[in-house]
């Protein structure tokens, strides 16, 4: 097809209503609070040229909106005092007072095309094209328009048809028809090769379910014996005075003299089984399906990390919501929620001697992906440095304007990217590319 050099490049779900404009961005919602809306904007613009589109940080970006466009409204916010509607990405934010709001929803209004449009709602068409340039969108009687698509974009469908004997999607109004010859439906979202490919299936988990505790273990099981037999002193690491209290517990008790817990003295401490083996074993279940794109498994990763918030900070923990964790335990849980699981660190044992500090095998990670600081995204990992050194001490994950979701003493919790906490950024890693 003919190269252009208007190119639109949708994230998932960035319907577009109106006239042609150039979409870059594929990075997910920003961390400012959202209301969803049901409706449309008209862009109403009195000035000369186009309207500069911001983004969730409230910068401008290299993005415009012409006069009398129409778009569909995904959520409104309040941005820098401004109220403003988002029509994609977290990059795609146009100030209210420079549109009309419209509350009945374009997509409603079934468009007439000259051959019999069916209901295609809940699938996600994939733009695949070998030529140059990017893939013309058709109007409702089969022309083309000025308006492309890009190679690899991703588009919700709304409607099927044929139209001059040609099959096309509906991918926004009666004037952007993607044809089927161009694209794939449902295809599976994946990162590249050479890094963590997303997976479809339930995570396992890695490592011995159910193993006993001893001196230099850490994590929940710690905690809870440390709690359980007044040894915690706020830091879950299975010490000399907590060996020596098994010892005598077990003695009292008619058990073997160890000083390690196994399941049995687990039990005589008054656990339930079942928790011997349920805190080992407990993955995030996937948030995301393969036919949604990078945004929702991003969104499924940040869900997950969210469960967490205001439980405490427990050194060596990575187990379920109802526990607390540390730093890399946050970001190997949310990891998991989102399809990937890296090898270079384990729920399990990441509570065994020697796995104190995941973070930095996580930052050693090269099947993630590292990214400038300047770029970083909604869903990247942020790495700091101990402070005087040049080792990496903690990891967050983004939330988005300058916002992280950590563990950290305490407590799980959202602070800004930079506080007096830690304050030396690393660099960034993305696990969804």
């Amino acid at each position: 097809m003919k190269n252009k050099k208007l190119i639109i490049t949708s994230m998932l779900g960035a319907t577009l209503f109106g006239s042609s404009l150039i979409l870059t961005s594929k990075s997910a919602q920003a961390a400012v609070k959202e209301t969803p809306v049901n409706g449309t904007v008209t862009v109403k613009y009195d000035g000369k040229g186009k309207v500069n589109l911001l983004n969730s940080d409230g910068a401008y970006q290299n993005q415009y909106v012409s006069k009398n466009s129409q778009w569909k409204a995904f959520t409104k916010a309040t941005i820098n005092n401004q109220e403003m509607y988002r029509l994609g990405s977290e990059k795609q934010w146009i100030p209210s007072k420079f549109t009309q709001f419209n509350e009945k929803g374009a997509e409603n209004n079934t468009p007439a095309v000259n051959g019999r449009e069916e209901s295609y709602k809940g699938h996600v068409a994939t733009v695949v094209y070998h030529g140059r340039g990017g893939v013309s969108l058709l109007d409702k009687n089969g022309k083309h328009t000025k308006q492309y698509v890009a190679n690899n974009s991703t588009w919700k469908t709304l409607g099927k048809a044929v139209i001059n004997g040609q099959t096309v999607y509906r991918i926004g109004s009666e004037n952007q028809w993607l044809p089927a010859q161009y694209s794939v439906i449902d295809k599976a979202y994946q990162n590249p090769a050479g890094y963590y490919q997303v997976q479809y299936s339930q995570i396992k988990p890695t490592g011995k379910v159910g193993y006993t505790v001893g001196r230099g273990y850490e994590g929940i099981k710690t905690w809870l014996i440390m709690r359980r037999l007044g040894t915690f002193g706020g830091y879950a690491n299975y010490n000399w005075a907590t060996y020596n209290a098994v010892r005598r517990f077990q003695a009292s008790h008619h058990l073997p003299v160890t000083g390690n817990v196994d399941v049995n003295t687990w039990q005589k401490l008054g656990f339930t089984r079942n928790s011997f083996y349920d805190i080992d074993s407990y993955i995030a279940p996937l948030g995301a399906s393969k036919t949604q794109g990078r945004s929702a498994h991003i969104e499924a990763m940040i869900r997950q990390a969210y469960k967490y918030l205001g439980k405490p900070y427990i050194v060596g923990a990575s187990s379920s919501p109802q526990y607390g964790t540390d730093c890399s335990g946050l970001a190997m849980q949310a990891l998991y929620a989102g399809g990937i699981n890296p090898q270079s660190a384990s729920s399990i044992n990441h509570a065994h001697p020697g796995n104190e500090w995941n973070s930095r095998n996580l930052w050693a990670d090269r099947r993630l992906k590292t990214v400038p600081y300047s770029q970083r995204q909604r869903g990247d990992l942020i790495f700091y440095y101990q402070p005087g050194t040049r080792t990496i001490w903690h990891v967050a994950i983004y939330l988005g304007n300058n916002q992280v979701i950590e563990s950290w003493p305490p407590r799980i919790m959202v602070q800004p990217i930079i506080n007096g906490q830690r304050n030396i950024i690393a660099g960034v890693k993305r696990p969804f590319i």
